[in-house]
């Protein structure tokens, strides 16, 4: 049939994505590396858009979230505490079981990335990156801020098997 054929325009696969308000990456560094300059960390993928998040956060297999060191940071901030963006921040740190860390990781991964780590517009500015970093039966779990302006754990929104109980904020920087 003549003229029943409708023409069709590319339309670019950027278009169709849900973008987020910031772009992030996801960067590994092996635990027992004792080189932690920033040539250590591997570079994994940078995302911009919630689809990307979601591949990423769905493809990590359980025993690298278990056993390596992950850190998901805002683009443009290394994932290092020396970091000019870091440097003056510290971090929420929460102890997780082995067996939830999966888990936390990908429900903190989306709740980072969709800007939904707490209702305070301040302090979610401030929000630089989570990591995870293994230890025996457990993982130490990191929210980094740029600030040490807000260390309220109660200023956090609740995520599923993470006890606030516990929580302790750390400054980045050492006292000397």
């Amino acid at each position: 049939m003549e003229g029943s054929q409708m023409e069709s325009s590319p339309v670019k696969r950027s278009e169709n994505k849900h973008k987020l308000s910031d772009k992030w990456v996801l960067w590994a560094h092996l635990p027992h590396n004792t080189d932690w300059s920033l040539k250590s960390y591997i570079k994994i993928l940078e995302v911009s858009n919630v689809e990307s998040v979601i591949a990423l956060v769905n493809s990590l297999p359980e025993q690298m979230i278990k056993n390596c060191m992950l850190f998901f940071m805002k683009k443009g901030i290394l994932p290092m505490w020396e970091d000019p963006k870091n440097c003056d921040g510290g971090c929420f740190s929460f102890k997780i079981t082995n067996k939830n860390i999966p888990k936390v990781w990908k429900n903190l991964s989306y709740m980072l990335t969709g800007d939904s780590l707490t209702n305070n517009k301040k302090l979610l500015q401030t929000m630089n990156g989570i990591t995870v970093s293994p230890k025996k039966s457990f993982c130490i779990l990191k929210i980094w801020t740029s600030t040490l302006k807000y260390q309220n754990v109660k200023e956090l929104n609740e995520v599923d098997d993470v006890s606030f109980q516990g929580c302790i904020f750390k400054k980045h920087k050492p006292g000397y």
